[in-house]
C-alpha cells in the first residue's frame, strides 16, 4: 500500500505523534506567520516602526497512511491536544509541538485508513540533521 503513497523512487516520509510511530505521509507543507504590531513614536499617531509577536506554524499534511492498527479503530485527530508531531525523512527530521488539528479529511477502507489531507497549527518548529534510515 505505501507504492500508493509515493512513486517508487520517492520514500514516504515517517510520521510521528508524540514518539509514537503512526504511518508515513506523501508530502508537507509548513507555513510561518508572525504577528506584527506598529508602535508610534511618544507624542505621535504615526508609526514609526514595526514589532514582531508570536509565531505561529500552519502544517499541511497530505496523503497519510495509518500504520498502527490502534489508529484504524476509533481513532480521532479531534481529541489529541498540545501534541507533538514529528515528521522523519533520510535527510532531515521536522519536530512541531504545540500542535492542535484544524481540519482532517480522511478516507477509510476496508484494511486500510488513509488522511487524505490535515491541517494543524503549532506553537513552535525545530529541526536536526539526520532522519529515520
Amino acid at each position: 500500500m505505501s507504492s500508493y503513497l509515493a512513486a517508487a523512487s520517492i520514500p514516504p516520509l515517517s510520521l510521528e505523534i508524540n514518539g509514537s510511530l503512526i504511518g508515513l505521509v506523501n508530502s508537507f507543507r509548513e507555513q510561518m506567520t508572525v504577528e506584527v504590531t506598529a508602535a508610534a513614536a511618544r507624542g505621535s499617531n504615526l508609526p514609526s516602526g514595526l514589532h514582531p509577536g508570536s509565531v505561529r506554524y500552519r502544517v499541511k499534511l497530505n496523503r497519510v497512511l495509518l500504520e498502527n492498527p490502534m489508529l484504524t479503530d476509533g481513532f480521532s485527530p479531534y481529541e489529541l491536544h498540545n501534541f507533538t508531531l514529528s515528521i522523519i525523512g533520510p535527510r532531515q527530521t521536522v519536530r512541531f509541538t504545540g500542535c492542535e488539528f484544524t481540519s482532517v479529511t480522511v478516507h477509510t477502507e476496508a484494511g486500510s485508513c488513509l488522511i487524505e489531507e490535515a491541517e494543524l497549527m503549532a506553537l513552535d518548529r525545530s529541526a536536526v540533521t539526520g532522519g529515520g534510515g
